[in-house]
């Protein structure tokens, strides 16, 4: 297997893959490097653009909020134009394989929508997938609220007092329920992902089916949490909603990700049909760089460490969280290229009394250029095939500003879309990337 390729791509979130989808539709080899499944693993399945604004504010238009956001901020370095490129590209990828995402809308023009989790709160959200209709929220007067035997995340009694607090859900008639376990006898806690995998087993949609028929005759709404399969394209919910006579909205959920892992399972899918390569448990541990170039990266896998080379590199490695940034007394630093990241040098300044408000730990990160290539302390480009998406970005906060997927995405694109452009450049030139593995 040959060590040289057009364009790797470290990371396998949704900013590595979309980065890897780019490059890949652009005609160009590309390989993903790998050490875990990303952050999809635990994600919820719907697509946050932007649903707070910096001073906290809620936001129902992404688009027209994105103007107010600071120059440094990854949606404005790259304008919603382009954000919605990579929107579009993943909208079309997932419909491709049975999984369409879509924004709810208010007068004909797309808006975020507030959707409930299993915890009982509402967390605003951008895309969905089409079985959710937002308007089915607002009509329902009688709600069934459903978990199953042996799964404790999701406890009905909780999510109904939760959401009771909010106005346009105080005045709903509720319906708590618990449907029988479809495992016999389980020697743990169950979580979404192991109802997903037993609803999508040979007798699953009968099982689901059968539990809540006769508890939801009667209510115009079900919310349940996301366990109507976990592969992109599951028919299940459909299904459901069909045979009960009435909407089945599955609820945000804590990891894993069973709605994640679709979107996932929909960009593996289209991965695989292009011809991308996919290096998995292989960690980045450092890189060959040479007159402002990244020339190889090395890395360490299943006990042996081997230098691999591309004309064009996607660093898509998560922030503190997912790996991507280091942190030290004092510093923060880039992980694979030792890029210094601004932070204050007094710890004591990382963060604000505020617990829930926007830090500056939260916000550290990589600076880059429109181009989303790396910048030096001094502003200068630091390296010139090099190019950064996702979490390792700095200047914006997703957890606060419920951005993370949309920067994602957004960037992931771009950044293949201009590491696909420098490798076809190179191949024009003669230029080629030299060594292997060794």
């Amino acid at each position: 297997m040959s060590r040289t390729t057009d364009v790797i791509v470290v990371g396998s979130g949704l900013g590595g893959l979309m980065a890897a989808l780019a490059a890949a539709r652009q005609g160009r080899e590309v390989r993903i490097i790998s050490e875990g499944t990303g952050c999809l693993a635990i994600g919820t399945g719907c697509v946050d653009l932007l649903g707070y604004a910096p001073d906290g504010a809620s936001v129902e238009d992404p688009w027209a909020a994105m103007a107010e956001l600071a120059p440094a901020h990854p949606y404005s370095l790259l304008g919603a134009e382009k954000v919605r490129e990579g929107l579009d590209a993943l909208t079309e990828t997932t419909a491709r394989h049975g999984l369409v995402l879509r924004p709810a809308s208010r007068d004909g023009k797309p808006r975020n929508t507030r959707v409930p989790t299993i915890m009982g709160t509402l967390k605003p959200t951008y895309l969905m997938p089409d079985t959710f209709e937002p308007d089915d929220l607002g009509k329902a007067k009688r709600v069934l609220v459903a978990s199953v035997m042996g799964f404790r995340d999701c406890r009905p009694a909780l999510v109904i007092d939760q959401l009771r607090r909010y106005p346009d859900w105080a005045n709903k008639e509720y319906f708590p329920c618990l449907i029988p376990t479809p495992f016999d006898d389980a020697h743990r806690a169950l979580n979404a992902l192991d109802l997903a995998r037993a609803a999508e087993r040979p007798g699953g949609s009968e099982w689901l089916i059968g539990s809540l028929k006769e508890r939801a005759e009667g209510c115009d709404l079900v919310l349940m949490p996301p366990i109507c399969g976990r592969h992109a394209g599951s028919p299940l919910a459909r299904e459901l909603r069909e045979a009960l006579g009435c909407p089945v909205v599955e609820m945000l959920s804590i990891p894993p990700g069973v709605g994640g892992l679709r979107i996932r399972d929909a960009l593996m899918r289209e991965l695989a049909a292009l011809g991308v390569e996919l290096v998995e448990n292989a960690n980045v541990i450092g890189a060959g760089v040479a007159e402002g170039k990244c020339l190889s990266l090395d890395i360490s896998s299943t006990g042996r460490n081997y230098a691999t080379k591309a004309r064009a590199y996607v660093l898509a490695t998560g922030g503190i969280l997912g790996g991507g940034v280091l942190l030290e007394p004092g510093r923060a630093i880039e992980r694979v290229f030792g890029l210094d990241l601004a932070l204050p040098a007094d710890v004591a300044e990382w963060t604000e009394p505020e617990i829930f408000g926007s830090q500056a730990v939260s916000k550290v990160g990589v600076r880059v250029d429109d181009k989303l290539r790396p910048l030096d302390a001094n502003g200068a480009l630091a390296l010139e095939n090099v190019f950064f998406a996702g979490r390792s970005l700095g200047a914006h906060d997703p957890a606060v500003e419920k951005s993370g997927y949309g920067v994602a995405l957004a960037t992931g694109w771009q950044a293949g879309l201009a590491a696909a452009e420098l490798a076809a450049a190179a191949h024009n030139t003669g230029e080629a990337a030299t060594g292997g593995e060794q």
